[in-house]
């Protein structure tokens, strides 16, 4: 019996003693990355230090050409938008900028699934991009609010990188990765298939009503007071679809209650199902993106929602 103890105990250390140095060296490495999605998430995370700076999701990844605004305002800008991900990772994000800086204008794109609407209570899939910063200030606490259980979960190095580490150890060895895109921004290429489209659909529909999200509005709301001081504007770029804009009623009442300015390009006439301009029904290809961006930065102007 005591044999067995031994043995026992001795698996569990080594076992230990090899998740650890795993987790180390899959840190050490993920660090020295500086091209694809790890190079892009460690650029916005410790590198960058521009003047604006844009959130959200896919749209706003693929929406908003930094370099355009940064030439036209005058201001550097960096994108900071992330595919399928929204109010969460936003957060987590600002709190590492806010670490080592405070931007003078935050742009972030609205997308109700992503920011405030109830989809289901699995949240776990907006944290995989913080994993790897989970011991930065305020992040652990993201994911106490998703599962109490991940406080143990992420004790564990194979734990923390087990969602990238064989696309990081690709990344890192081999070099091929995608583009970390321009200032962030990532441009969809090509035209729309229209087959893959229903003609008359609305973006959202309100038939059944909108169910809202209370752990998304605490989020939105936390960071709002976060970047309290800063030039905050809410953004909600063109969609092929036609809105219903019931869907946007949550943050009109948030921008009317702490006086934030909110550019809606949702209905737009001179981009909703106008196919020359989108990639898919929500998503702008890089032609629509660099057209939105103009009007984005003519509307900034016109409005004086800008702080030169």
């Amino acid at each position: 019996m005591k044999k067995f103890i031994i043995r026992v105990s001795t698996f569990i250390l080594l076992v230990a003693i090899l998740d650890a140095l795993f987790g180390f060296a899959m840190g050490r490495i993920s660090e020295r990355i500086d091209i694809g999605g790890t190079g892009r998430d460690n650029n916005i995370c410790d590198k960058i230090t521009d003047d604006i700076i844009v959130f959200g999701s896919s749209r706003a990844e693929h929406h908003y050409n930094a370099q355009m605004i940064s030439d036209s305002l005058g201001q550097s800008c960096y994108n900071a938008g992330e595919d399928g991900c929204g109010i969460i990772l936003a957060y987590g994000r600002l709190l590492m900028l806010l670490d080592r800086y405070t931007p003078k204008t935050i742009l972030y794109e609205i997308t109700p699934s992503f920011d405030y609407l109830h989809e289901g209570k699995d949240y776990h899939k907006y944290l995989y991009k913080l994993k790897r910063h989970y011991d930065r200030n305020g992040i652990d606490s993201i994911f106490w609010d998703v599962d109490r259980t991940e406080r143990y979960k992420m004790q564990s190095g194979t734990y923390q990188h087990n969602s990238s580490f064989l696309q990081n150890l690709i990344v890192y060895f081999l070099g091929i990765s995608t583009d970390i895109g321009i200032k962030g921004y990532r441009p969809l290429n090509g035209e729309m298939d229209t087959m893959k489209i229903k003609s008359g659909k609305l973006a959202y529909d309100s038939s059944n009503g909108y169910r809202y999200d209370p752990f998304k509005m605490q989020y939105l709301h936390k960071f709002l007071q976060k970047s309290e001081g800063q030039n905050l504007i809410f953004v909600v770029s063109p969609m092929w679809y036609e809105m219903d804009t019931l869907v946007l009623e949550p943050i009109k009442e948030i921008c009317k209650e702490h006086d934030i300015p909110l550019i809606d390009f949702s209905n737009d006439p001179k981009y909703v199902h106008n196919n020359r301009y989108f990639k898919d029904g929500t998503h702008l290809n890089a032609i629509g993106a660099d057209e939105f961006t103009h009007d984005l930065i003519k509307e900034l102007r016109k409005q004086k929602v800008f702080q030169y």
